[in-house]
């Protein structure tokens, strides 16, 4: 690829692009499989001539699955799902005949680590280990309840197991559902939340974030913070840290794409509290605790550089809200619309 002209994006070495002549080509590179964009079809031939010169490949023409995606397109946009994913998963964890629930998680259960007998640590993982793979893909929508199983991958429980069969009966209901994305606004805007109230063994809250495009979702995160935070804020600023580090990232990443409009704005990302933005926007933090510092002047670096700024957004309009904790049916629904999760148009 080198050698002819193309060159490697500096934030993802598997994707490699070419700009000449106001001609662009993007090749994505994962393992041995391939997506190639071009601005026309002699320009994706030449790409496909290129490799077939250098190392044996099959050409499946026209993309419609990759990596177990499902590529819909159509006269609204395109669609990313994994229904037949999805159900293989039902089928071969016997769960395919369960009856549908109307949301992943059950907020009122509290899980915790075992302390009795556990069950099949195997078929556990191997399921956990399936579901992972499908939030990380398309289904934002069980983020936090996959993150939160994951925790108790080592010695599960019957409760556990219990909170899994919940997760398939929401996916039995919920099977079409994919990801959808217009053509505008090409515009990266994201938003953020930590849940500092948990209920877990070691009182550590959880971050969530959501960037999207095209009124899409195309990055999200629910992770248990590494840091035992001592106040809201303080869960907040931790949660900003690590959202910034990924908008930062996004942006330098789209900064790379030849067609991409430029100059990019800064990334807007939401916050629903008003004392971690007060914090942000002073230059010096007076805390006394280091690690919160280090996070404090990362956000600043990232500010200073023009990569992001932030705004306040209430609670209940924050989309990083289901990645923290769980929600009723009506917040569920909701917020898998507005991340543009949706049944897939045929």
């Amino acid at each position: 690829m080198i050698s002819n002209e193309f060159k490697v994006n500096e934030r993802d070495k598997c994707i490699y692009y070419k700009y000449d002549k106001n001609i662009c080509t993007i090749i994505c590179l994962y393992v041995d499989d391939l997506l190639i964009f071009g601005s026309n079809i002699p320009a994706i031939n030449f790409v496909k001539s290129l490799s077939s010169n250098n190392f044996d490949i099959k050409d499946l023409g026209e993309a419609d699955v990759i990596l177990g995606i499902k590529i819909t397109r159509s006269d609204k946009g395109i669609f990313l799902g994994q229904s037949h994913y999805v159900e293989n998963i039902l089928r071969k964890s016997n769960y395919f005949d369960c009856k549908p629930a109307s949301t992943p998680y059950d907020p009122s259960v509290k899980l915790f680590k075992n302390t009795g007998d556990g069950v099949t640590q195997i078929e556990y993982a191997s399921i956990i280990g399936s579901l992972r793979y499908a939030t990380d893909c398309t289904r934002s929508d069980i983020a936090y309840v996959v993150g939160l199983l994951c925790r108790f991958t080592s010695r599960p429980s019957k409760e556990h197991c219990h909170a899994i069969e919940r997760v398939m009966r929401y996916l039995k209901g919920t099977m079409t559902l994919g990801l959808h994305y217009k053509k505008y606004p090409a515009v990266l805007e994201g938003y953020n939340d930590a849940d500092w109230n948990t209920l877990s063994d070691d009182s550590k809250a959880t971050s969530g974030y959501i960037f999207s495009i095209a009124g899409g979702a195309v990055s999200w995160k629910s992770k248990k913070q590494t840091i035992l935070s001592q106040s809201t804020m303080e869960s907040e600023m931790i949660a900003l840290a690590t959202a910034s580090e990924e908008a930062s990232w996004l942006r330098s990443l789209l900064v790379e794409i030849p067609l991409w409009e430029k100059p990019l704005p800064a990334v807007l990302i939401h916050c629903d509290i008003t004392a971690a933005i007060t914090k942000i926007k002073n230059r010096y933090y007076n805390g006394k605790r280091r690690h919160i510092r280090r996070k404090h002047n990362m956000i600043r670096e990232c500010i200073s550089n023009g990569a992001i700024r932030f705004d306040f957004v209430r609670t209940n309009e924050n989309l990083a809200d289901p990645l923290t904790k769980g929600l009723n049916r009506e917040k569920v629904r909701e917020t898998s619309n507005r991340m543009r999760l949706m049944p897939i148009a045929h």
